[in-house]
């Protein structure tokens, strides 16, 4: 088996760049998939208590709003320890 294998090593061709494995066929299973899109209305801006508020109706632990008082956007999240949190930008 090991002269077969040798007999097959010195016969293939190789390419002499060091991409010669990367090719546009191969594909990571283990690579993470996009499984939903959201967007969010960054347009108008919201206060911090509606942005609380929407984020018992949205399907995730965080909402993305523009905050009224600073007209940038921020991020309200569900802590694991239990209340809310801000995320400014």
């Amino acid at each position: 088996m090991g002269d077969d294998l040798m007999a097959a090593l010195v016969t293939a061709e190789f390419e002499e760049s060091g991409d010669a494995m990367l090719t546009d066929d191969f594909v990571d299973h283990e690579a993470p998939n996009v499984l939903k899109v959201n967007s969010y209305d960054l347009e108008n801006p919201i206060p911090l208590k509606e942005a609380i508020f929407a984020l018992d109706y949205v399907d995730h632990d965080f909402f993305v709003f523009k905050n009224e008082e600073t007209n940038k956007p921020n991020i309200v999240y569900k802590r694991n320890a239990g209340g809310v949190g801000l995320i400014e930008l």
